[in-house]
């Protein structure tokens, strides 16, 4: 068992370090990152998603731009560390990072060609988790940032900032690399995104570009291998037929369970559709189903461990401890409609 546990877990890691995964699908997301840092102006980000911004409106535009991308919650979190460190809200920051994974172009139209209604409903209800994760994330914790940043002597808005339009046209471009399906395509939006990077900003800003995303690079990465070995090596340990067994019945508790373990596990992008209707077909109860969904691409054991370690514990377990919850309620009210 702990043969074939090793195996799987070096299989994944093989997988995930494949060379054009880790180019066109890790690497994107760390410029990204550190283009969100180094080349968008600091007041610019407080305007639009600070603290001290319309909640309603940040959360709300938070809550759908995962929509634009296709990535794993572990591509999602370099992006999210970027954010959260320039200064946005997090409410609207804690959105962002749900979303990004739970709400995607492909994600939607795959769950609902392979999942029928249950796909549907899982896009549906993942902007609805978004938004209400950020609000609650906000009521919690959104006066204790202002204060924190106050005491720091920063700001928490600006109404007077122009929009970075240099900044947001190469995140644009990199962004779109998660949007096309070609591997060509991807590439050369790419490096379409670097000469245009190179073009507009000089000498000091393309260094705080490099340097930012390398700096993210090194914190985050060998975490997140780490993490993709170990969670790959745990699915040896989990039989089908206990799966079955946990997830079959049509209750709260089974949709907790399915929630937990689905936020336990690791999904790439777009895994956890074929996973979800495998389990279907064995047994597996509609509600814990959507709850599966909804909280498997949006964690993995590596991503809970990096967002306790960028939010702070309390933070962070808040923010896990309300995706299982809101993921399991979901699949609960799917079963008391339909």
């Amino acid at each position: 068992m702990w043969q074939i546990a090793l195996r799987e877990g070096l299989n994944t890691i093989l997988t995930y370090l494949d060379p054009l995964h880790l180019l066109l699908g890790i690497v994107p997301a760390f410029l990204i990152s550190g283009a969100i840092a180094a080349l968008l102006d600091r007041e610019s980000i407080l305007r639009f998603f600070g603290p001290g911004a319309n909640k309603w409106i940040a959360i709300s535009i938070a809550s759908i731009a995962g929509a634009i991308l296709a990535v794993c919650s572990c591509s999602i979190l370099p992006m999210f560390t970027s954010m959260y460190k320039v200064g946005a809200g997090i409410g609207p920051a804690s959105s962002f990072l749900y979303s990004g994974p739970a709400i995607n172009t492909a994600a939607i139209f795959i769950s609902a060609a392979m999942l029928g209604k249950i796909g549907w409903v899982r896009s549906f209800s993942a902007i609805v988790l978004a938004f209400m994760i950020g609000v609650v994330m906000d009521l919690f914790f959104g006066k204790a940032q202002i204060r924190e940043m106050k005491e720091k002597g920063m700001k928490t808005s600006s109404s007077s900032a122009s929009i970075p339009w240099k900044g947001l046209l190469v995140i644009f471009m990199l962004v779109a690399v998660y949007m096309v399906g070609s591997n060509i395509y991807k590439g050369i939006l790419m490096v379409a995104a670097l000469v245009i990077g190179y073009l507009l900003f000089d000498k000091e800003q393309r260094i705080n570009w490099y340097r930012e995303s390398w700096s993210l690079f090194k914190l985050i990465f060998p975490i997140l291998i780490a993490g993709v070995f170990v969670a790959s090596a745990l699915k040896v340990f989990v039989p089908g037929s206990v799966i079955v067994k946990l997830f079959g019945a049509e209750n709260f508790v089974s949709n907790i369970f399915s929630s937990l373990i689905g936020a336990l596990l690791y999904f790439s992008t777009l895994t956890e559709v074929p996973i979800t209707r495998s389990l279907i077909e064995m047994g597996m109860s509609s509600g814990s189903a959507i709850a599966f969904l909804l909280a498997g691409p949006a964690l993995s054991l590596p991503s809970m461990i990096l967002i306790n370690r960028i939010m702070g514990l309390k933070r962070g377990m808040t923010y896990i401890i309300l995706v299982i919850l809101f993921s399991a309620l979901a699949g609960s009210v799917y079963e008391l409609i339909f």
